[in-house]
């Protein structure tokens, strides 16, 4: 008896990291009806910037305290990258063929694999992050400066163009100095501002002029030069925070497992509770499950967003009709299911004491398994799913016999579950039945 009650604390446990990262599944089908197969590289960019988070501020220290930093580290990364992801590669493609999304959710799940695998340990790559950020900076300051609406879908770069040109140059100007001489003085630093803010205003009367004709609004000369100024300031700064910071950090190579932080209290000794050993990382993963669950129930039942989340996944143009944002909800549902996935690697690190960069493709499959059990696009099925799937898993390791039993068969009896559960019911556990109508 007390081996069932081992597998079941087993299952359990691995059945709620399942169920963390299958929730970001089914929350973004059930809004857009994608299959997001690159979520699992936005559970393991989760463990990255814990990790990351860690090494930078906390290197050495072992204090429980620490763990919701590193959560939040893992919350920035994973959701600065789900919403990077549905802007750049998934809007695009919303109204293409179903089959363009999923290849291009593939080919994204490759691409940053192999990003954190080459670049982890090499952060100059962040100087064109902040020199990106600088511009969005300089952009968006400037275009409340401005109090114009510059988003109107016809001519939307015409009336964009002076700031973002002004925000550029200013960036460009910066980058120069930069590789004239890594090493300034303060009086040197003071002139790259001013002159970035300078140059950056003057192309961006410049691009003003030249869009003129083409533009629906104009934005005047001192919201350019603020846009200017801005951008050079934050370049500045992002310059400074990588020197100070970024550069003197060892980061180690993502080209192996990295061994993650072992904090007090959530990780040590086991429990013994009667014949049940239980890790304090398990506890920590339930816990983690059900608080978020409580909150998402909370969120999209008793949160203007999340009723507006349930009136865009039954239909999205009565919903903008109905004035409400789609693209907005759509970003939100994003970042929903990542920050659920960045606490879901925290979790797994704790665990397992280490990470890697391929980490996120098997766990990520089964997360889509336990979202298809417990019916994609329904919340509380995947959380259903996962659990159900941790213990499928945990008793099939310990009670099927002979050569198809053991941790080497776990995998192939998961997958099972799914090939079943297509088969004899598609629609999931606690799915609804839907009908096609010709």
């Amino acid at each position: 008896m007390d081996q069932f009650f081992q597998q079941l604390v087993n299952g359990l446990t691995l059945g709620s990291l399942y169920a963390l990262i299958a929730v970001g599944y089914t929350v973004v089908y059930g809004i857009v009806q994608l299959i997001n197969f690159a979520h699992g590289e936005v559970f393991m960019i989760g463990a990255f910037g814990a990790l990351t988070t860690y090494l930078l501020f906390f290197n050495g220290k072992t204090s429980v305290w620490i763990l919701p930093v590193m959560i939040v580290g893992a919350m920035i990364a994973s959701v600065s990258t789900a919403v990077l992801m549905e802007r750049v590669a998934y809007r695009p493609l919303r109204n293409a063929p179903r089959l363009a999304p999923l290849i291009t959710a593939i080919g994204i799940s490759v691409f940053l694999q192999e990003f954190i695998r080459l670049f982890y340990e090499r952060p100059a790559w962040t100087v064109v992050v902040f020199a990106g950020l600088a511009i969005a900076a300089g952009y968006a300051v400037g275009h409340r400066q401005s109090g114009v609406n510059l988003d109107n879908p016809v001519t939307k770069w015409y009336d964009r163009a002076p700031l973002l040109g002004a925000a550029a140059g200013a960036v460009v100007l910066w980058i120069v100095v930069l590789l004239i001489s890594t090493d300034l003085s303060a009086l040197y630093v003071v002139a790259a501002i001013v002159g970035g803010a300078v140059v950056g205003t003057a192309v961006g009367a410049i691009l003003g002029q030249t869009t003129k004709q083409r533009a629906r609004v104009r934005v005047d000369i001192r919201s350019v030069a603020v846009a200017a100024a801005v951008a050079a300031v934050v370049a500045e700064v992002g310059w400074v925070f990588f020197k100070a910071v970024l550069d003197k950090v060892e980061w180690p190579s993502a080209k192996a497992r990295i061994p993650f932080p072992q904090l007090d209290v959530v990780t040590g000794q086991a429990l013994q509770v009667g014949g049940v050993t239980i890790q304090r990382s398990a506890i920590f993963t339930v816990a983690a499950l059900v608080a978020c669950a409580v909150l998402l129930w909370f969120f999209i039942n008793r949160t203007r967003l999340g009723r507006g989340m349930q009136a865009v996944s039954q239909d999205p143009d009565t919903a903008r009709l109905m004035g409400i944002n789609v693209d907005r909800i759509i970003v939100v549902a994003f970042a929903l299911g990542a920050v659920l996935a960045a606490i879901a690697g925290v979790s797994q690190g704790l665990q397992n004491n280490n990470i890697d960069f391929r980490m996120g493709f098997l766990a990520g499959l089964k997360a889509f398994t336990a979202a298809v059990l417990g019916g994609i696009g329904n919340v509380y099925g995947a959380v259903v799913g996962g659990l159900v799937l941790g213990v499928v898993e945990a008793m099939a390791t310990q009670y099927i016999p002979g050569q198809f039993g053991g941790s080497t068969w776990k995998d192939v009896w998961a997958f099972v579950i799914l090939i079943l559960v297509l088969v004899f019911r598609p629609q999931g556990l606690l799915g609804a039945r839907v009908v096609d109508r010709a």
